[in-house]
């Protein structure tokens, strides 16, 4: 037998998998995890085909054996291959790249690279002036002489560590090792007790030994005979045994001797759920539009025609209702559900909705905010069919749902289902092409669609379900919009500003902190609230205190050495941060240029409404929500908790905040500046805008009492603010796809973003004028009608010290654009590759 290896190495050239022959004593399938030589190296790899005869290009002869096995279970089936195929040809990434989506790290293992120095390293280098080889065999010798090429790289974090290392193996200074690692993550065993006997005697045993003062014995033997009871929960095993605790071991032992219980190894599953807890209410009735969307799209499931539904429905109208509903018809026909999620904290609420309504035993969760045991168990119940619903963020997607008749997609014109990094695949259209295959019925929801996908409802290409009023006719709360060039030509409140963020006297007088964020009509708003014991969310799309530092003397301004950005300040760690290379250094005192004390903070974050609230309103009880503040591990859930539980007046938060979050008591939204998502440069931002205020806004007046929605914003008459305060969908939509239409930009179009980036500015430039001569000779070559711009420095021109060109390039068929790039690719070297990315139907131009 021959097995097909996709080999996980990163090089070029490895966009197909190799061919293995499978040794006698060794039994593989699809979606296993191997050890197969590569070259002079060992590689693992993933089986993706199995064959009894070898390739008819290839001698017998010349096949090399798969090493090992590695023990861990199949990653993957030939359904879920095929859709990483699909992907890797959507999005031109190389086929190991895109294997990686269906076989999570956690079930994969590695070969670790050992470099040990030599006993006489310091005699062969005594003559090498090389400054860059002392380099590294010194930092070598300090990590005691031994180390992985990872560790010498983030000691010399300035060195190409790679070709050094080759020239001292020649002189033979090191020697390099290597040897297959343990997966990331298996399963959890732990020692347990059983009973050993059958319940008839260990009752009488227990009766014995309470009459004999053998009282901890007795009470273990009766939680070993109720482990073993008959009655026991569902889904617990026979005879499931009991865990030792501390100071249970003596007891436990003396069982054993008397031949009453028996030690065995149990596996534990590792419970993702202990985070989560609010209580769900029963199930309400359907209204007549949510049992009309129900009975239309679960005909569709009783048929599994792998249709797609857009549900489109305003915000309170009960779409979760109609997924909790469409899924119990699927499990009813024997068959499983996906359903995936834009943000881990939407996982929280939604979740225990779904535990209640069909219970956890049937409920699994993926996303990034399990530990990798967490997803382990996860995966692995999925993989079984123990779990039947699967509940993630985007990457579940790719999970291993067997039977599968339902695929919804939460929130579908979230920009998070778009993967930033390569690959760049977007979930809803990997959705779409594995129900394709799989013959599930797909739902899309959304308060604010797409432009494309209700484009494509409009065209037919989509079925179209409407629920166009809230749940009992409760009415979308009124938005009013706060002209902030007028605002702020009221006489302001005066004060003495605080020396911030360093030392230095404030002179000159100014408005206080709320002031300054928040409008009259804001603040009264605010105060209302507050007195009616009514809850608040405040909406700002910027996190940290203020987005710069100013030096009023010499105009200074800190800015990332990594990046062409300035510095965001937090003032509650007195940190400038990098948000996007996360590089970090303390707050300055004083400016570092001229050494002026009237260095201030200017701009606006989440962290500077926080603290004018607090300043504005001490005695209001406050959460916040941003990256900063929900990086520990269950934050989301607590959070959402206490803040569902009445333990907090006003919530502050970024777009998390503005997300399907369903809270009774919220009855006032305020967006404190409007102006964060409509002032970018990219064709998307009006479109984001429109969705984000539309959305934040339906968070308020979602329970029984009326809600308002106060939006701030220096651009009062923009067509994203205007329609969003009539909660007017069809008229956005109709105007902004007119203009789309104009100018030939998607949905009319389909779009590339080739990114060319390196350390080296010319290099960077030169590359580019490389990379777009090579497509424009493809598209003449093929005739091909493809339109390209550029190439131009990107909008953020330098990242992560990497100066960035970039082309677009446009056309009306996806085929055309990917046949040009494929030209492209394999017209260019392999050093004109390098720092390529290919971004296909990019969200953004960034």
């Amino acid at each position: 037998m021959y097995a097909a290896v996709v080999v996980q190495l990163e090089a070029p050239g490895l966009n197909q998998p190799f061919t293995y022959r499978i040794p006698d004593a060794m039994t593989l399938q699809i979606g296993d995890a191997v050890v197969v030589p590569f070259s002079a190296q060992l590689a693992t790899g993933y089986v993706v085909g199995l064959s009894p005869e070898p390739p008819d290009d290839i001698p017998a002869s010349k096949i090399r054996p798969v090493t090992a096995r590695i023990e861990n279970g199949s990653a993957f089936d030939r359904e879920l291959f095929e859709l990483a195929e699909w992907v890797s040809r959507e999005t031109l990434c190389e086929l190991q790249e895109a294997v990686r989506l269906i076989a999570p790290e956690v079930l994969g293992s590695a070969i670790k690279t050992t470099l040990t120095l030599s006993e006489d390293w310091e005699d062969l280098l005594a003559l090498t002036r090389s400054q860059p080889q002392h380099a590294v065999a010194d930092a070598l010798a300090s990590l005691g002489g031994s180390a992985t090429p990872a560790q010498l790289s983030r000691l010399l974090p300035t060195l190409k560590v790679g070709p050094v290392v080759a020239e001292l193996r020649k002189k033979g200074a090191l020697s390099e090792t290597r040897s297959v690692s343990l997966p990331k993550a298996r399963a959890k065993k732990v020692r347990i007790l059983r009973l050993a006997v059958d319940l008839e005697v260990a009752e009488q045993e227990a009766a014995r030994m309470e009459k004999t003062r053998s009282k901890r014995q007795s009470e273990m033997l009766r939680a070993l005979i109720e482990s073993a009871a008959p009655t026991q929960p569902l889904g617990a095993p026979p005879n499931a045994g009991i865990a030792i605790g501390p100071g249970a071991h003596a007891s436990a032992r003396a069982l054993a001797e008397k031949g009453l219980a028996a030690y065995a190894e149990a596996t534990v599953h590792r419970n993702p759920f202990r985070f989560f807890g609010m209580v769900a209410d029963s199930a309400p009735p359907l209204t007549d539009a949510q049992a009309q969307a129900t009975k239309e799209i679960g005909a569709r499931i009783a048929l599994q025609d792998g249709s797609v539904t857009l549900l489109h429905g305003v915000t309170g109208s009960g779409k979760t209702e109609v997924y909790l509903d469409l899924v119990a018809r699927t499990l009813a026909q024997d068959q499983n559900a996906l359903i995936l999620l834009p943000e881990i904290g939407l996982t929280t609420q939604l979740l225990d909705l779904f535990k209640a309504r069909f219970g956890e035993d049937d409920v699994a969760v993926l996303h990034s905010a399990l530990s990798l045991g967490e997803r382990y168990d996860e995966w692995q119940r999925i993989k079984s069919g123990a779990a039947r619903v699967v509940l993630g963020a985007r990457s579940a997607v790719f999970a291993p749902v067997a039977r599968l008749g339902l695929i919804v997609l939460d929130e579908e014109h979230d920009g998070s289902y778009k993967q930033d990094s390569s690959p760049r695949y977007h979930a809803r259209d990997a959705a779409l092409r594995r129900a394709d295959r799989s013959g599930a019925v797909v739902v899309l929801g959304s308060a604010t669609p797409s432009l494309e996908s209700f484009y494509r409802a409009k065209m037919g290409r989509y079925h179209l379900v409407t629920l166009s009023e809230r749940i009992s006719n409760r009415p979308l709360p009124p938005v009013h919009i706060v002209d902030l060039r007028e605002e702020f030509r009221k006489k302001p409140e005066k004060r003495k500003p605080a020396a911030a963020p360093g030392a230095g006297a404030a002179e000159e007088e100014a408005p206080s902190p709320a002031r300054s964020i928040f409008s009259v009509a804001l603040m009264d708003a605010i105060t209302d609230r507050l007195e009616r014991q009514e809850q608040t969310i405040l909406f700002l799309n910027r996190r940290g205190f203020a987005t710069f530092l100013l030096c009023r003397d010499c105009g200074h301004t800190p800015v990332c050495p990594h990046c062409d950005v300035s510095l965001t300040y937090h003032h509650g760690a007195r940190l400038l941060q990098c948000h996007h290379c996360d590089f970090r250094a303390s707050a300055p005192a004083g400016c570092p240029m001229c050494g002026g004390l009237r260095i201030r903070p200017f701009g606006l974050g989440t962290e500077k409404v926080e603290d004018a609230v607090h300043q504005a309103f001490p005695e209001a009880r406050t959460l916040r929500m941003d990256r900063d503040t929900m990086a520990r591990k269950g934050a989301h859930a607590e959070t959402l908790r206490a803040f569902r539980r009445g333990e907090a007046d006003i919530l502050i938060g970024t777009q998390i905040v503005a997300k399907g979050l369903d809270f009774p008591n919220v009855t006032l939204v305020g967006v404190v500046s409007a102006d964060t998502a409509l002032n970018v440069p990219d064709f998307r931002s009006g479109e984001r805008a429109f969705q984000l205020l539309t959305q934040v806004a339906g968070r308020a007046g979602r329970g029984g009492r009326p809600g308002e929605v106060f939006v701030q914003t220096f651009s009062p008459d923009h067509a994203s603010v205007l329609r969003a305060a009539e909660h007017d969908y069809l008229n956005f939509y109709a105007e902004e796809i007119e203009t789309r239409q104009e100018l030939s930009y998607p949905p009319f179009s389909h779009m590339a973003n080739l990114v060319i980036s390196d350390e080296d500015e010319t290099a960077a430039a030169g590359r580019s004028q490389i990379v777009v001569e090579t497509l424009r000779q493809a598209i003449e070559t093929h005739d091909l009608p493809v339109t390209l711009l550029g190439p131009v420095t990107c909008p953020l021109s330098r990242l992560r010290n990497r100066y960035r060109w970039h082309i677009v390039a446009r056309t009306p068929k996806k085929s055309t654009l990917l046949t040009a790039l494929r030209a492209m690719l394999e017209s260019l070297s392999a050093s004109d590759r390098q720092g390529l990315s290919l971004d296909i139907d990019p969200l953004t131009m960034l």
